[in-house]
């Protein structure tokens, strides 16, 4: 075609040429051949209009056209993002950095970002020319709509070997911002020192980011002066009131947390004030006696109007356990604050014993209901350093009988293990019948130690099995304890202890599990958890579920994740730590344990992906099975727990809970709050 166009151009000069020499009587002195016309430049444009956002978790499609390419070298892409620099993948990627002139090109979005938004910029370079080019920017957003209003979230792990809490009100904007929010950290701060930090959170620098499977991200700024450093967590979605946490690893912050918890829309309708009894328990470390420590008791809140804020030491019991030595029935007296605006109370609790250890406790207070508080250590001097959970009475306060406590209770337990004489994790997770008259039957209880065998030899030890026992209620404030028969562990006798600690008639108790080492039974832990009524059933584990995962093997390594449960298949995806994105899969059995028939008991096998770590440590390389136990508390709710102990050659708890995932996050309208069932 060029071909021909010049070759017309030519026959054009030459005509020219003779008329201008016809109007000029035949003298040529004057005459000029003009150049040839200019050959077009090369340009490059978009085929058709592109898109101006895309959501995460879909795609985009993009062509360009070039002209005037005698090469026809085609088009070479690129994306660009202002995260790019701190974050690679950020900015997401495209299906090929070159693709010939008006070949479609698409656009996959990153699979997280910071915040619900990301611009990014994808341009399109002719190749023959990269002068010549087009740019377009695409909005990526994510479903921070899905989640807006006030939360309270809570975890409770290890940072470094040493204790980690948190707890905190923050206030999302729908748009993937953290408004506003107040905390509680227990940790050894950025100078290396153990610190209790309560303060404002800054919503400069704070964030959150949830996809369209329900994993998502939460990163909080405490501010400058705070000693705690920026904190990530991440997030599985169960609801729009309800997600899973745990806290990961953050260069600005507490650089080797691991946590696990739970994330609750706040309802503030009735949070007005504590009245009332409260049942209550907490878990951690007292320094003062060198050692861990489990508390349990009763709170009973006057509300007087001659003195609105008291704690009354008439019904209000606790039950301390610091290391091997157990305190029971102190009396309890203490103050508390009326909520601020964030539903954040100030406890101040005196143990009216000369025998513990710390007498004088100071908490802060997190509604998450008017009938559920997360509480959380808040003395400056670092006396300690506990958390744990309180449930109002409601109407049944002070009018408890045995009867009170009767049917059948799916619980859970977590905290500390002595059998090789240094603290070690301890879970525990079980179902057993009461029969409102002072007896404990149909028991079943699945538990891990590290087993002291001999003062030079330790062999880790899984005691799964069946137990049977009584209880005993003190005075009428909801308290009772438990003591255990029966039960034999493989290496010798084992009895532990429980003490209940009664919410509203009907619903939840709170329970401070604890087993001395007597000789007899070498098998002492300290460890709080909470007991939920098993519904009638029957009992299915079936669809999509969030979880939440604690595990140890030497070193802490929690986890938050989402699984789809078939007929008896398990797929799931897991993220612990900086490992995101780790997948597993799984079988899980007809109903009963593992080694008996269990009412809502499911044994399951879990296995990660090669070349993952989930579910079993930080081993990339293996993909070994473990097993564990499911207790279900109805179809939607569950506790799991390992129950063979060894993994990847070294010892391995883990205790996790699973949870219906009732809406995802694209398909999310807001809910009221209802406190889930959940470990703490």
């Amino acid at each position: 075609m060029f071909a021909q166009r010049w070759k017309l151009g030519t026959t054009l000069t030459v005509a020219l040429v003779l008329v201008s020499a016809a109007c000029n009587s035949g003298s040529t002195a004057n005459v000029q051949n003009p150049p040839p016309p200019p050959q077009q430049g090369i340009t490059v444009a978009f085929q058709s209009t592109p898109p101006s956002s895309v959501v995460i978790g879909s795609t985009a499609s993009l062509a360009a056209v070039v002209n005037n390419d005698s090469t026809n070298s085609g088009v070479d892409w690129s994306c660009t993002c202002s995260t790019a620099a701190t974050i690679p993948g950020s900015c997401g990627s495209l299906s090929s950095p070159h693709t010939s002139s008006g070949q479609a090109v698409t656009y996959n979005p990153p699979a997280s970002m910071v915040g619900n938004e990301e611009v990014v910029n994808i341009s399109a370079f002719a190749t023959a020319d990269h002068s010549e080019n087009v740019l377009t920017s695409i909005s990526v957003t994510a479903f921070g709509s899905s989640l807006g209003g006030t939360y309270v979230l809570q975890a409770q792990g290890f940072e470094n070997g040493s204790p980690y809490q948190v707890a905190a009100s923050i206030v999302l904007d729908g748009n993937g911002n953290v408004t506003s929010g107040e905390q509680t950290v227990n940790l050894v701060d950025l100078t290396g020192v153990f610190n209790s930090y309560s303060g404002a959170i800054s919503p400069s620098g704070s964030s959150y980011f949830l996809g369209p499977d329900g994993r998502g991200t939460l990163t909080i700024n405490p501010g400058t002066g705070s000693p705690v450093g920026q904190e990530t967590f991440t997030l599985a979605y169960l609801s729009a009131a309800h997600l899973l946490i745990a806290a990961s690893p953050n260069p600005d912050g507490p650089s080797g947390v691991s946590a696990s918890g739970t994330m609750d829309l706040q309802t503030s309708t009735g949070i007005a004030s504590l009245s009332g009894g409260y049942a209550f328990v907490l878990g951690g470390t007292d320094f003062n006696g060198a050692g861990p420590v489990g508390i349990g008791g009763i709170l009973n809140v006057d509300n007087q109007p001659s003195n609105p804020n008291n704690i009354s030491g008439t019904g209000s019991i606790a039950d301390e356990n610091v290391f091997e030595t157990q305190y029971q029935l102190i009396r309890t007296s203490g103050n508390v604050s009326a909520p601020d605006t964030l539903g954040v109370v100030n406890l101040a609790l005196t143990l009216n014993s000369g025998l513990i250890s710390t007498p004088s406790i100071t908490l802060k207070g997190y509604f998450v209901d008017p009938t559920h508080l997360i509480l959380i250590e808040d003395d400056q001097g670092g006396a300690g350093a506990v958390a744990g959970l309180a449930t109002a009475q409601g109407s049944s306060t002070g009018v408890f009988t045995d009867v009170s406590f009767s049917g059948t209770y799916v619980f859970d337990l977590l905290g500390v293990d002595f059998s090789i004489g240094v603290p070690d994790t301890f879970t525990a997770a079980g179902v057993v019948t009461s029969d409102g008259a002072g007896s404990l039957t149909s028991g079943y209880l699945d538990s891990a130690f590290q087993s002291l065998i001999s003062p030079t030899t330790s062999t880790p030890t899984a005691i799964g099995g069946p137990f049977s026992g009584a209880y005993l209620s003190y005075n009428t404030i909801g308290r009772l304890t438990a003591t255990t028969l029966g039960f034999a562990a493989p290496n010798g006798s084992y009895r532990p202890r429980f003490n209940f600690y009664l919410a509203d008639s009907g619903s939840s108790a709170l329970v401070l599990g604890y087993a001395p080492d007597t000789g007899v039974f070498p098998f002492p832990f300290i460890a709080t958890g909470v007991a939920y009524p098993q519904s009638a059933g029957p009992f299915t584990v079936s669809g999509n579920y969030g979880v939440n995962i604690a595990q140890q093997n030497g070193s802490e390594f929690d986890g938050t994740g989402q699984m789809t449960v078939g007929s008896s298949s398990v797929a799931g995806v897991l993220d612990v730590g900086a490992s995101t994105g780790q997948l597993f899969t799984g079988t899980i059995a007809s109903p009963g344990c593992s080694s008996s028939t269990v009412t809502g008991c499911f044994a399951a096998s879990f296995s990660n992906t090669t070349g993952s770590a989930g579910l079993q440590g930080t081993n990339i390389n293996d993909s070994s099975a473990f097993d564990a136990d499911i207790y279900m508390i109805d179809s939607n709710h569950g506790f799991f727990i390992e129950n063979d102990l060894l993994q990847q050659g070294a010892p391995q708890v883990s205790l996790g809970y699973l949870s219906v995932v009732t809406q995802l996050p694209q398909n999310a309208a807001k809910v009221g709050a209802q406190i889930h069932k959940s470990r703490f």
